[in-house]
């Protein structure tokens, strides 16, 4: 399995992001304080309590969402043709030159900067003073997704590609279809989220069914089987597109966001996973806070959880 560290121009895509595939409404919902920040299309940035009512709704003409980051004292939402909007007191936001006209896909925190992943293979980083560069890691495909730990950050394109860093500049590629040829169906990432012990990411196959996959060190990968048990205590396995996956450390679980307003849980007890079908909108993304799941979806779909209400 070859592993790659490249410096590259960007490139193009076949494969649209998630967030541009369905309906508008929400992309991407994050904590903030004491309550939730959501952002989506129609330039829309709502705050939303944590019983999933919106208390506070912002909105920029012209503009559309994909993804938002706060870290309780900032926020910054960007998004389509390089948009990036920063808050400092959630309330005022003010624009940031991206340094690229690429759609913008996820953001996250790590090193002390905010890494964004952005169409055409791009990664955005800043300079903690407002300034952004472009980075261009060698991929083919469009960088859905990123996530961090303390010690590394994740993206994923949908190409099948997985990038890895330890310092926010340089990167390593790796083509997880090539490497897995044989053993895995080829595949497109949705998502990715990195835990203390794990590193795990969503996705599809050319077929369109689902796939998820796990592991500790980021060089070898377990597919994990995708069975549930739904609310009517009937079998089943995962068929709706993965849009966002969460992990809750209290519980020590993972949540995946879905088309069709399927919410998947998922333990380490393979026969323990459950199915939720909480609307007829896609699920985009999620955000908890230990005891509050809230999910946002498509048409402005709004749902706040209690954790410990859900069956078991």
């Amino acid at each position: 399995m070859k592993v790659l560290t490249v410096a590259a121009v960007c490139v193009s895509l076949m494969y649209p992001v998630k967030a541009e595939a369905g309906k508008g409404g929400y992309r991407d919902i994050a904590r903030f304080g004491d309550t939730f920040i959501a952002a989506g299309s129609e330039g829309r940035i709502d705050r939303i309590s944590l019983s999933g009512e919106i208390i506070r709704s912002e909105k920029f003409t012209g503009e559309n969402f994909n993804c938002i980051y706060s870290n309780d004292t900032i926020i910054i939402a960007a998004g389509e043709n390089g948009t990036i909007v920063i808050s400092a007191d959630g309330t005022s936001f003010r624009t940031a030159e991206s340094g690229t006209e690429n759609n913008i896909n996820s953001l996250v925190h790590f090193n002390n900067m905010i890494i964004a992943g952005a169409d055409r293979g791009e990664i955005i980083t800043d300079d903690g003073q407002g300034r952004f560069r472009k980075i261009c890691p060698g991929v083919r495909g469009n960088i859905v997704s990123v996530s961090a730990g303390t010690t590394g950050c994740y993206g994923v394109t949908d190409e099948g590609e997985i990038i890895h860093s330890s310092d926010g500049a340089v990167w390593k590629v790796f083509d997880f279809n090539e490497a897995y040829r044989g053993y895995y169906r080829p595949g497109h990432f949705t998502g990715v989220v990195v835990t203390d012990d794990l590193i795990a990411m969503t996705g599809f196959r050319n077929d369109g069914s689902p796939f998820l996959i796990f592991s500790s060190q980021g060089k070898v990968w377990t597919d994990r089987t995708l069975n549930y048990t739904d609310d009517m205590e009937l079998k089943g396995t995962l068929r709706e597109m993965p849009n966002d996956i969460f992990y809750d450390r209290e519980g020590d679980q993972f949540f995946i966001a879905c088309n069709s307003g399927n919410l998947m849980r998922l333990s380490s007890c393979n026969q323990c996973n459950r199915l939720t079908v909480l609307t007829g909108e896609d699920l985009a993304a999620i955000a908890g806070d230990g005891n509050i799941l809230v999910i946002v979806g498509s048409n402005f779909f709004v749902r706040a959880l209690n954790m410990k209400e859900l069956k078991p």
